[in-house]
């Protein structure tokens, strides 16, 4: 195998922070109308600022981090709905916002950097968007773009003066998963439900206490300056969500997520449950670079960005605590129609679904997670590249929506692993490249000879390079590698003997991400790889229909928080999974394992009388 890794992006990025798919692609484009007066014909933009109420289906995918795994497993009978244990992905259902969505636009103004950084010297005031009638104490403008919006994609930082422009903000979104409203046939990428519980919502008219700096706000800009026209045009998002993980019997989350009764519930689904955000630093973008009209027909777009963090938003001991990270959105999408009946509601769910998870049996690339690493040699130690293994499970039945590609009629393969990343190489420096081979890598793989019955995992050793280069290093923020993994070989054995290669005149193009974390490194990693297979021993070679994506594999459950409450003059630690309690009477250490009776203490609760004045825990694998 061969790897080669560049760094070709002179844009600042922020780790886990840059979103071109997400939870509302296409809300403040695909809304009806706009509800707001136009400008005359050749213009485009709306003249007077206004609010739109839009009709929206939506859907995402959840990687959960190993540490809340345990969350979702069995207690007694079935795993979480629509959680795969295989690979920790938490797909929701269907959800339905029939009357909540409104998106607030601003009037038309034209851009002017020259005369004030912020906003034409017209408006010194900032910008009205909406009508300031939903959420009153709620700013009803926009007055700059730096601080204002958490992230700003460089094609509308740089955009030249003069350009028409229109503001835009998020002021109610709700979506709802539902058992009685819509009834649509069973979709086997998605759980069916048995509950309506409110699920995921943005905007001062969801959100209780709504920070500013979590507002979903955009921009509108007109592309060619000067132009009669204000299309065609550009448009983003950064989108600010809460999600609603309602408690189900039949496995962990019952016993662990909050009840009905859970007075930090008051605001949100009567149901009780996990309450998740993504927090200031980490909006959920959404880019349309094309944009035709207002509004256009419809818009679902993904790419390839880092995924986004979800944290807690309330404490929960002793399984979790306040912003702990749950888990990374890889994969998300949202609809809005034109309509607000449910006349053909279920064919536009099965196109959401279609747009955002990927047809059934073609799941869509995933989002990389920057997992937490402690150094940054490449590939990073002790893990390796996976495809996505995606089993949803649904009450009893289980769901197979693994990855798959066909070299068609006589091999299909699923389930990559390559695993036994060996002597990895310190990343290139700025304006350098560098090249990993290893061969002896291990390519794990299941392979059927007619798409249905995979019966047959195969490994094999592999000859392996990939190059890696750096055109840019910003210090403090995240460096972005371009990568190409240029030779991938394997050989299959009976009772399909057969041969696999990377693609000789297609690029298995990737991406390697490294960003700072105070406890080490946040390192995303990808490949799409072209392969193609050989029946007749290399004499004749078949491409698969499309790349399959391989990212890099989550590390192992970290040690979670340790929660501390006092019994009378006992002091009770408590913390979930297995790690190793130690202590220290310096915060640095040196610290031991704390034993009792049994040897090693493993599992909390754990109670003790204080013997020094002071005292330090931490967990350990």
């Amino acid at each position: 195998m061969q790897i080669k890794i560049y760094n070709s992006s002179g844009i600042r990025v922020n780790s886990g922070s840059v979103f071109s798919t997400l939870l509302l692609a296409g809300a403040m484009l695909l809304s009806t109308g706009w509800g707001v007066q136009r400008t005359a014909a050749g213009t485009g933009f709306p003249t007077v600022a206004g609010d739109e109420p839009s009709f929206s289906i939506g859907v995402f995918q959840l990687t959960v981090d190993p540490a809340f795994t345990f969350l979702f497993a069995p207690s007694p009978t079935y795993y979480y709905p629509g959680y795969s244990p295989g690979s920790g992905v938490l797909t929701s259902p269907t959800m339905y916002d029939f009357s909540s969505t409104t998106i607030a636009v601003s009037s038309n103004h034209v851009r002017n950097i020259p005369g004030n950084p912020y906003f034409p010297p017209t408006t010194p005031g900032g910008v009205v968007v909406g009508t300031a009638a939903h959420a009153p104490a709620f700013p009803d403008s926009i007055n700059s773009y730096s601080p204002e919006y958490a992230n700003i994609p460089a094609a509308f930082a740089t955009a030249p003066n003069g350009i028409d422009e229109i503001m835009t903000e998020i002021e109610s979104f709700a979506l709802t998963a539902s058992s009685s409203v819509l009834q649509c046939a069973p979709d086997p990428r998605v759980p069916t439900v048995s509950s309506t519980v409110k699920m995921v919502f943005a905007g001062p008219d969801q959100i209780p206490s709504l920070p500013h700096n979590r507002r979903s706000i955009g921009l509108v800009q007109q592309i060619t300056n000067g132009a009669a026209s204000d299309f065609p045009a550009q448009s983003f998002f950064d989108i600010f969500v809460e999600v609603n993980l309602p408690p189900v019997p039949g496995n962990n989350s019952i016993n662990d997520f909050p009840p009905v009764s859970n007075p930090v519930h008051s605001g949100y689904d009567p149901l009780g449950g996990a309450i998740l955000y993504n927090d200031a630093n980490n909006p959920l973008i959404i880019v349309n670079p094309d944009v035709t009209s207002l509004p256009p027909t419809a818009v679902y777009i993904h790419g390839q960005t880092t995924a986004v963090p979800l944290r807690f938003k309330f404490a929960n001991p002793p399984y979790w605590n306040a912003d702990d990270v749950i888990g990374y959105v890889v994969l998300a999408g949202h609809g809005v129609f034109p309509t607000g009946g449910k006349s053909n509601t279920c064919a536009e769910a099965a196109t959401v679904l279609d747009q955002t998870l990927g047809p059934i049996g073609s799941p869509a690339p995933q989002m990389p997670i920057p997992w937490l690493r402690p150094g940054t040699l490449f590939p990073t130690p002790d893990s390796g590249y996976v495809s996505v293994v995606n089993t949803v499970v649904d009450g009893g039945a289980t769901n197979d929506l693994d990855d798959t590609v066909s070299f068609s009629p006589f091999l299909w393969v699923r389930d990559l692993s390559l695993v036994n990343l060996t002597n990895p190489i310190a990343p290139p420096a700025v304006n350098d490249s560098a090249t990993y081979t290893n061969d002896t890598a291990l390519l794990n793989l299941q392979v059927s000879d007619d798409g249905v019955n995979f019966l047959t995992e195969q490994q094999a050793s592999v000859s392996m390079q990939v190059l890696i280069s750096n055109s840019n290093s910003p210090a403090g923020s995240t460096t972005v590698y371009d990568t190409e993994m240029l030779q991938l070989d394997f050989q299959g054995f009976a009772p399909y003997t057969f041969r696999l290669r990377e693609s000789p005149t297609l690029q298995s193009l990737g991406r390697h991400t490294i960003g700072p974390d105070p406890r080490g490194h946040r390192i995303s990693s990808f490949f799409d790889v072209f392969l193609e297979a050989s029946y007749d021993d290399g004499q004749t070679w078949i491409p698969a229909e499309r790349s399959i994506r391989v990212q890099a594999g989550a590390p192992p459950a970290a040690p979670s928080s340790i929660f501390i409450s006092h019994a009378g003059p006992n002091i009770v630690l408590n913390w979930q999974n297995e790690f190793t309690l130690q202590s220290a009477t310096d915060v640095v250490g040196p610290y031991t394992d704390v034993t009792d009776v049994t040897g090693p203490v493993t599992i909390g609760p754990y109670t003790t009388v204080p013997t020094e004045q002071q005292q330090y825990f931490r967990l350990r694998q």
